[in-house]
């Protein structure tokens, strides 16, 4: 559904700072003095508030007065310039225009505008095409100096295009406001007298929403029309996707930030189903499994497969899929619900075993990652019986390892049975005994994580036959001594890690890998 002006709550929850503060760039004199426009833009992930925020800046009393025109145009998705002028042509003008092309609705639009001060709200903006853009504001350029231009949108590259003078992140709900605006929903009543089950319950499900507003008021109102403890239970359970479809709001707004994304970015996306939720990655880390995978396209010959990455990263960053650590600045996290999107999206092609899941995998999988391990490792086998075209082994947060240790023969029957592996990592594990040769018949492999394993001394020679290998991680190998003869012949090799290990010399040749860009080490003490 578009838009309009008219908020549909009278009371919005915990933007009371964020509406001031764009009250104040709205009402204020633009920085330069010879500018005439100033665009404001509120950013964030869809289902955060952006509209609402808007839509009650619009209706303050306080704008009364200040701007000669006011216009609120829903832009959304198809962005043509001809309509969306047209569509603020109406808005200012009050009433149906005739115009019958580009040029026709400028002209009017220039004579309502000039000398006139202007408020125009642009809601829900995707169009990253500056040429269009520059085409749209011609006419505003007419309009009175004090002119403003709000805009929402999800991207921060929209922002950017648009040269908005001003920009504002909005942050997630905290923890109180979440609770009033969800209650407000559930019960008609920001302080309802709930008995201890239901309380629970809701607590529960509040966390499940993770301070995202759309969430909040979309279960809450299905809550509303849910009257026992049972049903209650059963919303508190499901995941978001086995809601009713026609009281869920939710999946419409994520599912268009996918679609809208280009096919390149929708791949890196999908693969971030292997994450589990509240999952913290680095973004090196990101961009090096979407190398291993193919996934990076080069549309320059003069950028480098990092540059692309981190600009695959950057893009999705913008859009609000990943989101910074409130810990540490060079950590990111996916919300809960984007996580869910992206499991939804993956379908049966990823898979996340966190050691309670008894389903064997099917023929369709190709991406594995694993939280736990069975105590019994030959049981691994079972699980993947099925999946012998898996493309990818990774385990994530594995902080035990003394149940995560591979046996010789599990080892053998791994390379063995699935030889169609680009991304295999043993982060964390413990070897029996060293890396079997039988990894060398491994002929599609991309990136090979052996960090932290102190039982390797040295690596097999048959590892040099790898001759895709992109990635060779040996972080923290405190055993391993030294590197294979012929590793010179690992040609796609183009980064290399090890750091805290007690390799203290190169073996010869090392010149004739001319596409490694990264290499990692810290040279270690005699032991």
């Amino acid at each position: 559904m578009p838009s309009t002006s008219l908020p549909v709550d009278s009371i919005i929850y915990g933007r009371d700072v964020d509406k001031e503060v764009i009250y104040d760039w709205l009402t204020s004199d633009p920085d330069n003095a010879n500018h005439q426009l100033s665009i404001v833009s509120i950013v964030g992930m869809d289902g955060m508030g952006k509209t609402m925020l808007a839509q009650h800046l619009y209706n303050d009393p306080r704008i009364e007065g200040k701007f000669d025109v006011k216009a609120w145009v829903c832009v959304s998705k198809e962005f043509d310039v001809f309509k969306v002028t047209r569509a603020i042509l109406e808005g200012i003008t009050g009433s149906t225009d005739d115009s019958r092309d580009l040029n026709m609705v400028q002209e009017r639009l220039k004579e309502n505008l000039t000398g006139k001060i202007l408020l125009l709200v642009l809601d829900d903006l995707w169009n990253e095409k500056r040429d269009q853009w520059m085409t749209l504001q011609i006419p505003f350029n007419y309009a009175a100096h004090g002119s403003k231009i709000l805009v929402t949108t999800h991207s921060e590259k929209v922002a950017s295009i648009m040269r908005s003078n001003k920009m504002l992140q909005l942050d997630q709900l905290e923890e109180q406001h979440c609770w009033k605006l969800f209650a407000n929903h559930a019960f008609q009543d920001e302080d309802p007298q709930l008995n201890h089950d239901f309380k629970d319950i809701a607590k529960r499900i509040l966390t499940k929403c993770q301070e995202l507003p759309l969430a909040l008021k979309t279960i809450g109102s299905l809550l509303y029309t849910k009257s026992s403890l049972v049903e209650w239970k059963s919303i508190l359970s499901s995941k978001i996707w086995d809601l009713p479809e026609e009281e869920n709001n939710i999946i419409p707004a994520l599912m268009l930030s996918y679609h809208h994304l280009p096919s390149h970015l929708k791949r890196c996306f999908a693969y971030c189903a292997l994450f589990p939720k509240n999952y913290v990655f680095e973004k090196e880390d990101l961009i090096l499994l979407w190398m291993a995978e193919n996934f990076l396209q080069f549309p320059r010959q003069s950028m480098s497969k990092e540059e692309v990455g981190e600009q695959y990263f950057n893009d999705l960053f913008s859009r609000s899929f990943f989101q910074q650590s409130r810990r540490y600045k060079n950590q990111f996290i996916m919300h809960d619900l984007l996580n869910d999107l992206a499991k939804y999206v993956s379908g049966d092609f990823s898979f996340t075993f966190d050691g309670e899941e008894s389903n064997n995998l099917l023929n369709m999988t190709r991406h594995l990652s694993f939280t736990k391990i069975p105590c019994k490792g030959s049981k691994i086998f079972e699980i993947l019986q099925n999946a012998y075209k898996l493309r990818t082994f990774l385990p994530l947060n594995v902080t035990f390892p003394s149940q995560y240790q591979i046996s010789s023969t599990m080892m053998q029957e791994l390379f063995s049975k699935f030889k169609f592996f680009r991304i295999l990592s043993f982060s964390s594990c413990s070897f029996e005994k060293e890396l079997p040769d039988t990894v060398g018949n491994l002929k599609h492999l991309c990136y090979l994580d052996l960090s932290g394993n102190g039982n390797i001394k040295k690596l097999p020679d048959s590892e040099c036959y790898l001759y895709n290998l992109q990635m060779l991680k040996l972080r923290n190998c405190w055993g391993l001594e030294e590197f294979p003869l012929n590793l010179h012949k690992l040609t796609n090799l183009c980064y290399l890690d090890f750091s805290r290990t007690y390799v203290r010399k190169m073996p010869m040749d090392m010149g004739k890998l001319k596409n490694l860009q990264v290499v990692e080490f810290v040279l270690c003490g005699q032991r």
